[in-house]
């Protein structure tokens, strides 16, 4: 019976061994020698006996039993051979009692090749076993930016917490958000009993994802686990049946593909479509309106902080407000404050899908999330979300390209700082923050070459960035961008100080939401916000050619200085002139060279670098208080140990 099955067994082998040439793939088990031979390493570490996935085993320490298997561990000899005869006897013994001795294999980048006990892994994944014991090494790479290597160590971070394998994620700050989202960390050990649980559970969310072809998307298992997650409740997989998942894995497949697409899942739109804006009354005439004075569009907005108290909940209320008089009798909006949490953002959301809301706009990456999973749970109410660089289909992202805002403030900053001297205020390095820091450098670069930016942010734990402002004696320097609730004087946006230590303000960033809500809201009315094509999230970025972001200049500032900043407002509007065009100097070294058009847009609102003429760093995810996380984690650089 045994000779048999390894019959089978080499059939398999050689179907794996005809696939893969003709794929133009090695047919024959990878070695881990040959692949170090040419890589350096950061030494060895035990790491026990534990239980590992077979399907993590790949191939073999040596290359002294790579041609007795295919690719996939098959056996590929002859069926009258030793070896043969070798594996039908393991075969048996694991059918009758089961192979208890556990192999020696060394793991490296997660992958596991085997010096004693090929033919034991044979058997196994013959029988289609999920696991198998094993006495480890692991062969640390060496640390590198390589994202691959990045996200490995995360995932050793995550070992000392949670000593498994089977969860694989292809990005960094997975590891870190899965934990999140279970509530847990990467800094304390997990219970042995959620560690069987969190196994189980991605097993069962494993098998649903293969049986529905998951293995023919570009993307890990572990990549579409965290994405359900950040829709369904864990404990959804541990109660529902197979069936359930399964139909909550088509109602998001969508958002799998956008994962999938990666470098490509987000279709960023840095201009209005103009086109189909002016033909907005045209198509009225052509067909019936979605949306009259007798069936107006209910848009809800949804604001983590409240109107009365903090300046951008205000300006996107002004926002809403100005959206409804635009369009009076077409649209009509209601608001809710002090969505500070998922539990209230859920809550306001199902009350606003009650009140018959068509479009809800839920107005800081903070509730991403949450608005993830009432756009799966509606799917005919349309969401949007005030953040940049989001790859969800079911929620539209928008933001204004604040940093050229930023530019004419730098410029105008390097006018009033005698000393060349001037500091800056950032609050979080969420996407879009690094360029506004960098835009403003260069342009306080392109008025005095010899300026120098002071970097502070306000949303670490230390919390001392006034005390770092008042230590540096700075005369100029670019506060918050809004003024908070309580404050006695208005140290936000640019600011000069005065004799005697009073400040008084030269300009700050104008944000017009409401011209950014009537354009979308048109686009919603003339049914041309949907996605270019599917597996692609969309994503708004306008800047001051849509007028949606300006610079209000204070009565300080003189006639020459209003001047240059309108000379460099008219060029920033007709795209003749752009701070990341041309050379450019971070504190590493040239970026790209003189003559270079401008960086891409994805470039831009990624960037992880600081310009020439910044004195500081940006902070580890580590180091940032508990709201500015929220927002990295959603739509934020990935640093260090995020």
């Amino acid at each position: 019976m045994s000779r048999e099955e390894y019959a089978k067994a080499r059939k398999a082998g050689e179907k794996a061994v005809r696939r893969a040439l003709s794929e133009h793939r090695s047919p024959s088990l990878p070695v881990l020698d040959e692949l170090l031979k040419d890589r350096k390493t950061a030494g060895e570490v035990p790491v026990g006996t534990l239980e590992i996935p077979l399907a993590m085993v790949s191939g073999t320490l040596t290359a002294g039993r790579q041609n007795a298997f295919a690719c996939n561990f098959m056996p590929v000899m002859e069926e009258d051979s030793e070896f043969a005869g070798k594996w039908s006897r393991l075969y048996d013994s694991q059918i009758e009692e089961g192979i208890r001795e556990p192999i020696i294999a060394y793991e490296y980048m997660k992958q596991f090749y085997v010096r004693e006990g090929n033919k034991r892994v044979s058997v196994l994944k013959y029988l289609d076993v999920p696991s198998i014991e094993a006495q480890v090494t692991r062969v640390l790479p060496v640390r590198t930016q390589d994202r691959d290597v990045q996200v490995y160590y995360e995932f050793l971070e995550f070992y000392k917490a949670a000593p498994f394998y089977d969860i694989t994620f292809s990005k960094p700050g997975s590891y870190r958000r899965f934990a999140s989202l279970l509530g847990r960390t990467l800094s304390e050990p997990w219970p042995a009993d959620l560690i069987n649980t969190v196994r189980g559970a991605y097993f069962r969310f494993s098998t649903v994802f293969a049986e529905k072809g998951g293995s023919r998307l570009q993307i890990t298992c572990g990549d579409a686990f965290l994405i359900y997650l950040l829709i369904y409740q864990f404990d959804s997989l541990l109660d529902s049946r197979r069936e359930n998942i399964a139909k909550r894995l088509n109602r998001i497949w969508d958002e799998l593909l956008v994962e999938e697409n990666n470098e490509d899942a987000i279709a960023l739109r840095e201009v209005p479509e103009e086109s189909r804006e002016s033909s907005f009354l045209a198509g009225l005439l052509n067909r019936p309106p979605l949306f009259t004075e007798k069936k107006p569009l209910q848009a809800a907005f949804l604001y983590q902080g409240a109107v009365a108290d903090s300046g951008w909940a205000s300006d996107h209320d002004v926002g809403r407000i100005y959206l409804e008089n635009s369009l009076e009798g077409i649209v009509r909006t209601f608001a809710y404050e002090k969505i500070d949490t998922d539990e209230a953002c859920a809550g306001a959301m199902e009350d606003a899908v009650k009140r018959g809301a068509d479009v809800v706009f839920t107005t800081s990456p903070a509730l991403m999330s949450a608005t993830l999973r009432a756009a799966i749970r509606w799917p005919a109410v349309r969401f949007f979300n005030c953040s940049v660089y989001v790859p969800h289909s079911a929620v539209h992202a928008y933001y204004a390209r604040e940093y050229e805002a930023k530019f004419l403030m730098g410029a105008l900053a390097a006018v009033y700082a005698a000393d060349h001297r001037i500091g800056y205020l950032a609050e979080d390095p969420s996407y879009g923050t690094i360029a506004s820091i960098n835009a403003f450098a260069i342009g306080a670069g392109m008025i005095d070459p010899e300026a120098k930016i002071y970097l502070s942010w306000s949303g670490t734990r230390s919390g001392s960035w006034k005390e770092e402002l008042e230590q540096q004696n700075l005369s100029v320097y670019c506060g918050a961008d809004l003024s908070f609730a309580g404050w006695d004087q208005p140290e936000y946006g640019l600011c000069r100080r005065l004799d005697g230590g009073r400040s008084v303000s030269l300009a700050s960033p104008v944000r017009n939401w409401g011209r950014f809500y009537e354009r979308i809201v048109r686009q919603i009315l003339h049914n041309s916000t949907d996605s270019p094509r599917k597996g692609q999230a969309v994503n708004d970025w306008w800047g001051m050619s849509a007028g949606v972001i300006d610079v209000n200049l204070s009565g300080q500032v003189s006639y020459y200085s209003r001047k240059m900043i309108d000379l460099f407002r008219q060029g920033l509007k007709a795209g003749t002139l752009d701070p990341f065009e041309g050379e450019l100097r971070s504190q590493e070294g040239i970026v790209q060279a003189a003559g270079s058009p401008r960086l891409s847009g994805e470039r831009i609102i990624t960037m992880e670098w600081l310009n020439d003429n910044v004195a500081g760093a940006i902070p580890e995810f580590k180091d940032l208080n508990d709201e500015s996380r929220k927002s990295v984690e959603v739509s934020g650089v990935r640093r260090g140990d995020l």
